[in-house]
């Protein structure tokens, strides 16, 4: 298994080692958001920001909208950036992709005493590794980053919900 990988890795060529860096950045931005969110909702479940003494409207919508700029904003920053790096994981292995044809072409042309089957055949193993790697990176990571996203909205509705309800009864 670990010569398998070795030589999977060595196919993909520097695009591969790429694509890897790049896919454990973004997986890892992935989680840390996710672990974020997850503990937003938690405190918003469990903390009553219009609990406490008798309070006007103003404190209430004070109290809410820091909680949303310190906790949900937090989360909400840094969906873009991942959207970036889903993108840019399918035009790496596109990049991969071209890179490959390039070695395949140059085995075509070389007009050594060699066999340039080995050298096509490099290239094109290089193309699709590299276009296989960058596909299976952005293509999990588009849905976890949509229900990232669907999961940020639905909490800033329950964000939202509590502050009208909490204003309605400081009435």
């Amino acid at each position: 298994m670990y010569s398998e990988l070795q030589s999977v890795l060595r196919q993909g060529g520097p695009i591969l080692w790429c694509l890897l860096i790049l896919g454990v950045g973004l997986y890892t931005m992935l989680a840390a958001t996710w672990f974020g969110l997850l503990k937003v909702k938690k405190e918003l479940a469990h903390k009553k920001l219009a609990e406490g003494k008798k309070q006007g409207k103003r404190d209430i919508i004070g109290r809410f909208t820091a909680f949303e700029l310190d906790r949900l904003a937090w989360v909400e920053r840094r969906l873009p950036f991942i959207g970036v790096l889903a993108g840019a994981a399918p035009l790496a292995g596109l990049l991969g992709t071209v890179s490959g044809m390039l070695v395949t072409f140059a085995g075509l042309a070389t007009s050594s005493t060699a066999q340039p089957i080995d050298k096509i055949s490099v290239g094109i193993s290089e193309a699709l590794i590299t276009t296989q790697a960058g596909l299976l990176i952005a293509i999990p990571a588009a849905f976890l980053l949509a229900l990232l996203r669907k999961q940020t909205q639905a909490t800033h509705a329950t964000l939202q919900q509590n502050l009208h309800r909490s204003l309605i009864t400081a009435h």
